[in-house]
Order: structure tokens, then sequence, then C-alpha cells
């Protein structure tokens, strides 16, 4: 089974552009695939880049802690998408109520700007129908001043 440049690089424990570069400069051979990519071959690729039992040691053991790192990464980005999903609902609600709040108010201030007119019209006698204002005192008791 043939290796991938991204696989080629983890199994020898370098980086993908030293062994592109590699094949480029013809110290290791590869081959295009389907899709274009370069299949390696194991044997082809311990040949260029012998294992060494420094590289069996650490390697394994890095790897597994990137991974483990990762893992805790992750789970720590989908608490925060949580929290950030809650507190966007928690926004939505508040807004909700906001507007809820201010139709209330703006309907209201409508019925008491109605009142209001009304009651400064019967306090001025301003009514339909009824006419001149008396003026005075005595025009409370229908004579002219």
């Amino acid at each position: 089974m043939k290796l991938t440049l991204n696989q080629a690089a983890k199994e020898c424990g370098r980086a993908k552009s030293t062994l592109s570069k590699a094949i480029k400069s013809g110290k290791l051979s590869a081959e295009r695939g389907d899709k274009g990519a370069f299949l390696i071959d194991p044997a082809e690729l311990y040949r260029a880049f012998p294992k060494s039992s420094n590289d069996d040691q650490t390697s394994p053991m890095r790897n597994t802690e990137n991974e483990q790192g990762n893992r805790d990464l992750e789970r720590e980005v989908e608490a925060f998408r949580q929290q950030i999903d809650t507190a966007n609902l928690e926004r939505e609600r508040e807004r909700a109520q906001l507007s809820e709040t201010i139709t209330d108010l703006r309907s209201r201030l409508d019925r008491e700007s109605e009142e209001r007119r009304a009651l400064t019209a019967m306090i001025t006698d301003q009514r339909a129908g009824h006419g001149a204002k008396r003026g005075g005192f005595l025009g409370l008791f229908g004579r002219s001043g």
C-alpha cells in the first residue's frame, strides 16, 4: 500500500515540504495518483529517510500528546459554542421582550394623548355644538358681562 505525502511525512517524522523537495530533487521517487497527489512506496520512503531508533520512541509520544491536546481544545471550543448559542438565545428573548414593551408603551401613549385632548376640550368647553364660551363668573349664570 502506497502512502500519501501527508501519511509519509507522519511516518518518517519529516515535514511534507521536506518530502516534496526530495521528490522534486530526485532523492525520493514517487508516482502521481489519480487526483495528482504523490503516492510513495514505504520501502522507498525508508530508503531515502531511514528510521532511527529515536524516531520510534519520540514520534508516537508526541502525536499522542498532540491528539489529546486537540481533543481537549475541541471540547473547549464546543463548550464555548454552546455558551455563545445560549447567549444568543437569551439576547433574542430580551429583544422580543423589549419590542413588546415598546409596542405596549406606544399604544399607552397614544391612548393617553387622546384622553388628554378630550379632557382639555371638556375643560375649555370646546366640544362640538357648544358655541362660544361665556366669559367670567357671571357667564356661568347665563348673564353677559
